[in-house]
């Protein structure tokens, strides 16, 4: 009798390893996915003649899009429900410097600057 309460333990113990490792597999599939499929898009959208260079909110659910279709750099208005030809510009127009200068971080980053963007606001406050 006694060894079935140990048996009992030893058991649930056992399954709860499993289930540990189980998870923990789906969830390194899970991520090998997400990369595999982020690599495939940004090898896509590098080979397109369509590319966003850079997006402005002017609104909820409004935003104005700068957008190069093959040597072309077209404005759009973008709503909710249409999209709006603005207007086209010369790249001579642009200040393309800027855009190239601007580095995307990683989440990381982004994290820690806002980390210190909330610290400075509460040193502020004080």
């Amino acid at each position: 009798m006694v060894f079935t309460g140990f048996s009992n333990a030893v058991d649930g113990v056992v399954q709860l390893i499993v289930v540990l490792i189980m998870f923990l597999f789906v969830l390194a599939l899970a991520y090998l996915t997400a990369r595999f499929a982020g690599r495939f898009q940004s090898n896509i959208q590098s080979r397109s003649n369509i590319r966003v260079i850079e997006t402005a909110r002017i609104a909820n659910n409004k935003y104005i899009q700068l957008v190069k279709v093959g040597t072309r750099y077209i404005v759009l208005g973008i709503g909710k429900d249409d999209v709006t030809f603005l207007t086209e510009l010369d790249e001579e127009e642009l200040n393309l410097d800027a855009l190239e200068n601007r580095t995307q971080g990683s989440f990381k980053d982004i994290l820690s600057q806002l980390q210190k963007k909330k610290d400075e606001n509460d040193t502020d406050e004080n």
